[in-house]
């Protein structure tokens, strides 16, 4: 698989050249790229379509319920986000903003007839690549405690365990945030 990975600064943010995406093939037949403000609809079904295998399973339900496009487009105003294209519609994506040193990862979705073909490192490893390149130290994101698939995944492409948090209106912890140190060779996908 090839990354796109040409960075510039402006890469990492919300207006990361839209109308001129940057994009790379991941097997010939699909192709990651930055997003556009057209595919934000696109986008909207495939976080819930990705999420609503965890319907009932989650508490709080996933705010992925809840996604409408107002939603979508207002958090795509702090953060940027990829996208995979296959079959002529895009079947993944991820957001991705800068949080202090480093990179927090949000809303990392792959069809379900699509998976298990490297979209989701593909996507990692161009998030990672930006990174590195534009100068952050770390790689953050949160997963469900339930979901212990997820988790052993981001632990196998070197993401650790960090701490546990709680949603609101919780006692108990509900979510663990892991982080991945990029800074050295060491943490390369």
């Amino acid at each position: 698989m090839q990354g796109l990975c040409t960075v510039t600064p402006a890469l990492l943010s919300a207006s990361a050249q839209r109308g001129n995406p940057q994009q790379s093939y991941l097997d010939g037949l699909m192709k990651l790229r930055d997003y556009r403000d057209t595919d934000i609809p696109a986008i909207l079904l495939v976080i819930k379509e990705a999420f609503a295998e965890f319907k009932g399973q989650l508490d709080p339900p996933s705010s992925a319920e809840r996604k409408t496009i107002a939603i979508v487009r207002a958090e795509l105003q702090s953060a940027n986000a990829l996208v995979v294209e296959a079959d002529g519609k895009i079947v993944g994506c991820v957001f991705f903003r800068p949080q202090g040193i480093g990179i927090y990862i949000d809303r990392l979705s792959v069809l379900p007839a699509y998976r298990n073909r490297g979209i989701a490192s593909a996507m990692l490893k161009e998030i990672e690549c930006r990174a590195r390149s534009t100068g952050y130290k770390t790689l953050m994101l949160s997963v469900r405690l339930v979901l212990e698939k997820q988790q052993a995944y981001y632990s196998r492409l070197g993401f650790e365990f960090q701490e546990y948090g709680t949603h609101q209106g919780h006692t108990k912890p509900t979510y663990m945030k892991m982080r991945k140190d990029i800074d050295g060779e060491k943490g390369r996908f």
